[in-house]
């Protein structure tokens, strides 16, 4: 029996198993500390990480698992499979649909005067050792649904994202002070070398990724305020009454990860990172005091004042990025160009794509003349374009179909849970902001980033439907007689 502190302050008594315990702690700890080693890129970081995180998933087999849950788990094995089925078939050299492998295997046959063997990829083998960040951020996920039932442990992950994130912040900011040329004062960065990246390498990354943080903590001062809302004729004078010492020392504790996070924001320079981040903090805030705002104009007032201060901490906090904005505009060069080569690429090959993790070996077939020839495009900088152009139609398909469906869940918690709100709350906008990132960069695959938006978007699906002791929910997990805005 272990005792978990409630948000009140009031403590539940919570039958959790021991392998429960130590898998929920392993979890928060791998979601924690994935964006630390340069932002779990390569083959190592991913591949030990898929042992812990498989490690916490046989632990948390013990907890039971309700049907909402095993609906969520169901669609997931159903997209496991098709990848499985559509990996299969970009590397069998006989395919189960008789799909036609790639021409150009006969044509550099004929050039090496060798057999080949004709397979759809173009990169032999690749899209098997491409799969890590697909099986981590599975594994997260998976763990995130399960364990996110218990209100008390989807809080806890909140929680340690939220604290990795300052961490990572305080020592990111103080480092680069010191030595902006390096990560950490270890890793010596090839680029960005004027901008704060820590611990990731590419400071869109880490843009979105401290924007994640910082919502989360906003979403945690934004419930304590709520809870000490005046029920009859509030004012910021009764507010600050109800306050008493220890929750005004939370909400500065609160202030306090919020802002550093912001600053961690505003140094990487990440125009979108920045941006998105802002308009998901906005749109979080404006959402959970929904229901203290006039019911016409209210929420229409609330985005309107939420922006004025989006727009106020750019210009006190983030003039380096407004800079980037007023010289570079929205995009950058030949970014726009290269989505219209990834859609010549989904063209010619719109079913089962190139082969997963090819992209950098067909784009250059397809670069146009009025992209600079500096540098090397290995990314297309918009995940969904090279999802599809690497998987193929079917399997991006199903995915932003799965992902619109979450969101769909996601909305329907926050507009239906009486408390704990937060969660689903923070994985919708949380999830979103990435999703839209990923539009015009590549954050959701790297590793150490997408582990975490997984975990949360998996707790959050758990939390969004309401449970009850009537209907097998487990003690303390239950939203009768909760309303948010009750006085402590």
């Amino acid at each position: 029996m272990t005792r978990l502190r409630s948000a009140s302050g009031s403590t539940e008594a919570t039958a959790l198993p021991l392998p429960v315990r130590w898998s929920s702690w392993l979890f928060c700890a791998v979601v924690a500390l994935a964006p630390l080693p340069l932002g779990s890129v390569g083959v190592v970081a991913p591949a030990i990480w898929s042992i812990l995180l498989g490690v916490a998933l046989l632990g948390v087999l013990p907890m039971p698992l309700r049907g909402n849950q095993l609906a969520i788990l169901a669609v997931t094995a159903l997209l496991t499979a098709l990848a499985m089925l559509v990996l299969h078939e970009q590397s069998a050299v006989r395919p189960w649909l008789g799909v036609a492998p790639n021409g150009l295997w006969a044509e550099a046959g004929k050039l090496l005067r060798a057999e080949l063997p004709p397979v759809v990829t173009i990169a032999a083998n690749q899209p098997f050792y491409s799969a890590g960040v697909g099986i981590v951020c599975l594994l997260s996920f998976a763990i995130g649904v399960v364990l996110g039932a218990n209100r008390m442990l989807a809080r806890g992950l909140l929680r340690a994202v939220a604290a990795a994130g300052l961490v990572y912040a305080i020592t990111g900011i103080v480092t680069f002070a010191i030595d902006p040329a390096r990560i950490y004062l270890l890793h010596e960065k090839q680029a960005h070398l004027e901008w704060l990246t820590s611990p990731f390498v590419n400071r869109n990354t880490a843009g979105i990724y401290y924007g994640c943080c910082a919502l989360i903590w906003l979403l945690f001062g934004c419930e304590l305020v709520e809870r000490r809302w005046p029920s009859r004729r509030p004012s910021l004078l009764r507010l600050l009454a109800r306050l008493d010492r220890p929750a005004r020392r939370r909400l500065a504790g609160y202030a306090f990860g919020w802002l550093t996070c912001l600053l961690a924001m505003f140094l990487t320079g990440s125009r979108g990172g920045v941006a998105i981040s802002l308009l998901a903090a906005v749109v979080a805030a404006a959402v959970f005091f929904r229901k203290r705002m006039p019911r016409r104009y209210g929420l229409i007032v609330a985005l309107g004042v939420g922006s004025l201060v989006a727009l106020a901490l750019l210009q006190l906090l983030g003039g380096g990025v407004g800079a980037r904005f007023s010289m570079m505009g929205l995009s950058d060069e030949g970014r726009f160009s290269t989505f219209r080569a990834t859609l010549r690429m989904i063209w010619d090959h719109p079913w089962l794509g190139d082969g997963f993790g090819s992209f950098e070996w067909v784009y250059p077939a397809y670069r146009t003349d009025d992209i600079s020839l500096r540098g090397t495009w290995n990314r297309a900088h918009n995940s969904w374009l090279e999802l599809a152009s690497d998987g193929g139609m079917l399997m991006a398909g199903a995915v932003m179909i799965a992902l619109l469906a979450a969101f769909g869940v996601l909305a329907h918690g926050v507009r239906t849970r009486r408390r704990d709100v937060i969660v689903p709350l923070a994985a919708l906008c949380a999830s979103a902001a990435g999703a839209l990132h990923s539009m015009i960069d590549f954050s959701l695959q790297i590793t150490g980033y997408a582990v975490v938006i997984a975990a949360l978007l998996g707790a959050g699906l758990s939390q969004s439907f309401r449970s009850a002791r009537g209907r097998g929910g487990a003690p303390g997990d239950s939203d009768t007689g909760v309303t948010i805005g009750a006085a402590d």
